[in-house]
């Protein structure tokens, strides 16, 4: 997958397009499309969307009776215009992709000019793993609208799996915005291992994870490469948390969506927490140890829990990003303990705090 500008993307399509009269200013050039290759589209899961159908190199809506029906009560927060490479051999096509591109925006903003809205994330799909014109057109073309409901349920907690569906589909949402906004700040953490405590008061905090993950997928699917979650010891007794062997860990066995959430559901059944403190270190260590393909480690803590186990710390030996979550205050000791042994950094809704390992840091003046 790669990115580049519209109009790059164009010449690339045709060396030789016709091109529109001057008085007649293409729709295209007022749209910031990101280009994305990939074999074939498939549909985001637990994503309210709507697929206008339009045929192989044509720009007819066959349903726009199904837009129409969402478009009162939902707000569009991401188009993709999907069409296929097809063929690859760029002197080989006979489209004028320029006209073809324009006559499908317009048709699309005949149905709705709103969607010409700024703040609309665009997406131009190409399909590349066509080898036959009549593969070409088996594929799906059109647009595809994301979109959320108008009318939002604001939720303090997320309590069950019914209401975590609610989040991830969009109908509900939280106030507090910390996993979301900081992974928005460091574009430059590629590859994650994303270690979340999955317990009970975390549940709002682990959603906004997979969400983010939903909405950057198609165009970057590589920045999260792992999902871990951890909950405590599966509902152990207290007395029975033993420091390394706590478990209730599990990854999930791929970042598809339908595998994170059903993963998310199975943690929750199994525990929530039961006593304060959880078991931080055991479950990065054991992801470090086990997995593999990862360039950033980075851990979602709860501020208000202490970490059971301090005594794994000497084992780390990457750095850790730690977002930490429902902070009122200052940090919790335990996780500026950690960030500065590993050479990790604190990441709070609005801070950011980096760290030198502390055998790497200069002497005090």
């Amino acid at each position: 997958m790669r990115s580049t500008a519209a109009g790059i993307l164009l010449l690339l399509f045709l060396s030789a397009a016709v091109r529109l009269h001057a008085d007649d200013e293409p729709l295209y050039r007022s749209i910031p499309f990101r280009q994305i290759e990939l074999p074939f589209y498939t549909f985001a899961d637990y994503t309210p969307q709507v697929a206008l159908r339009m045929d192989y190199a044509q720009a007819v809506l066959y349903n726009p009776e199904d837009w129409k029906a969402q478009a009162a009560s939902s707000q569009a927060y991401e188009i993709d215009l999907v069409f296929t490479k097809y063929p690859r051999d760029l002197t080989a096509w006979r489209t004028n992709y320029y006209e073809l591109l324009n006559e499908r925006l317009r048709a699309l903003f005949a149905l709705d000019s709103s969607l010409r809205a700024p703040g609309i994330r665009w997406n131009l799909v190409l399909q590349t793993q066509c080898e036959t014109e009549e593969d070409a057109k088996r594929y799906f073309h059109g647009f595809v609208i994301k979109y959320r409901p108008r009318q939002v349920r604001f939720l303090e907690e997320v309590r069950n799996f019914d209401e975590l569906k609610l989040m991830l589909s969009g109908q509900a949402t939280t106030r507090d915005s910390t996993v979301t906004r900081v992974l928005d700040r460091h574009p430059e953490w590629g590859r994650m291992l994303v270690v979340m405590d999955w317990t009970g008061s975390m549940y709002k905090f682990g959603a906004q994870v997979v969400i983010w993950h939903k909405i950057n997928q198609l165009r970057d699917p590589d920045r999260i490469a792992h999902l871990v979650f951890f909950n405590d010891g599966d509902s152990k007794s207290t007395w029975m948390k033993e420091t390394g062997k706590t478990g209730g860990i599990y990854r999930a066995r791929s970042t598809g969506l339908d595998e994170v959430v059903a993963t998310m559901q199975l943690v929750m059944r199994r525990g929530n927490g039961g006593d304060a403190p959880e078991n931080d270190l055991e479950a990065l260590l054991t992801s470090i140890q086990n997995l593999d393909g990862f360039d950033e480690v980075v851990l979602i803590a709860d501020n208000k829990s202490d970490v059971r186990d301090m005594a794994l710390l000497e084992h780390i030996r990457r750095p850790v990003r730690i977002i930490l979550c429902d902070v009122r205050g200052l940090p919790h000791a335990h996780y500026v303990q950690i960030a500065k042994a590993t050479g990790g950094s604190l990441h709070t809704i609005s801070k950011d705090i980096q760290y030198l390992r502390e055998a790497e840091a200069p002497p005090p003046p």
